[in-house]
């Protein structure tokens, strides 16, 4: 079967190396070994057996499976799953299994190249499939599951000549939330208080990326007040809270820029900045070039 979706626009030969499925079984080529899999468990549980050992699923929950990984599993409890098959040239085209399995990436290979690299990498991370299992909140389920329904959308209905790099878009934004928020911010055993606390604060800011932010928001949310909050993100990640959050939507729409052909007012949107004057403004500010320049530029790269 081919995992990708074909154009069946007339005279377009297009095909994205994506493929969207919805299922209450998990489909027999979800072991297909030409394609990474988001796997969104969003009803039920599963218990799945990795070599000697067995341990269970519990929905709402993600699951990201390489191309070699073999799901061994039995349904515990009547499931419902959202599942993205991929391809990492989907990303980018150098990003393939070979080349990837390598390391060849895993260093600084340019800026550009590597910051794409850091969407896919947490798939070849960890030996065991329980490092691939993420239990997630209800929130967290929610803006996964919008991020699906946005890229299977733009697949079926392909409504515009857009729907290539805008579904290619929405699987990447939907990396960025799961990088951002459950992997490079994830508290490891035996750490502090506040690296918990900064990990559940991060993952609201992304889960909630698109939408207009204050340091009041933050305080009346988590029950803290503005100098312990711009305390702990100086603590965990050396810059204030509101200056993480930059970064976040400027790595965001640098991805979208570099990566898509989607307007620069869809992109400052879906980034938070629903005035795409004031993104330029704040772009060039913290770039160095307005958006549209900064996309030629990195085009000729």
């Amino acid at each position: 079967m081919k995992l990708c979706t074909e154009c069946h626009w007339d005279g377009w030969d297009r095909i994205v190396a994506i493929y969207p499925e919805v299922c209450t079984v998990l489909p027999e080529y979800i072991n297909d070994k030409e394609n990474y899999k988001i796997v969104l468990l969003e009803k039920g549980m599963l218990e799945i057996k990795d070599g000697r050992k067995k341990f269970e699923v519990k929905a709402p929950a993600l699951i990201c499976l390489t191309q070699r990984d073999k799901l061994d599993y039995r349904i515990v409890k009547e499931i419902k799953a959202e599942v993205l098959f991929f391809k990492p040239t989907a990303i980018r085209d150098e990003f393939t299994f070979e080349r990837i399995d390598a390391g060849e990436f895993a260093e600084a290979y340019g800026q550009t190249i590597h910051q794409d690299y850091i969407l896919i990498r947490f798939f070849g991370a960890g030996k065991d499939l329980s490092d691939h299992v993420i239990q997630l909140t209800v929130n967290g389920f929610k803006r996964l599951k919008e991020y699906y329904l946005s890229t299977e959308k733009e697949l079926l209905e392909q409504k515009d000549g857009f729907w290539p790099c805008r579904s290619r878009s929405y699987l990447m934004e939907m990396l960025h939330f799961i990088v951002y928020s459950f992997v490079e911010v994830a508290p490891e055993e035996k750490e502090s208080s506040g690296q918990e606390e900064f990990s559940k604060i991060a993952e609201y800011l992304n889960e909630h990326i698109d939408e207009h932010i204050t340091l009041e928001t933050l305080t009346k949310k988590f029950a803290v007040n503005r100098n312990k909050l711009n305390a702990l993100f100086m603590e965990q990640s050396s810059m204030t809270c509101l200056n993480y959050l930059l970064n976040l939507r400027l790595d965001l729409a640098k991805i979208l820029l570099t990566k898509t052909e989607l307007p620069i007012g869809e992109i400052s949107a879906r980034v938070g900045y629903p005035d795409s004057n004031y993104f330029a403004k704040i772009f060039k500010n913290a770039v160095g070039k307005t958006p549209s320049k900064y996309r030629e530029t990195q085009r000729k790269e």
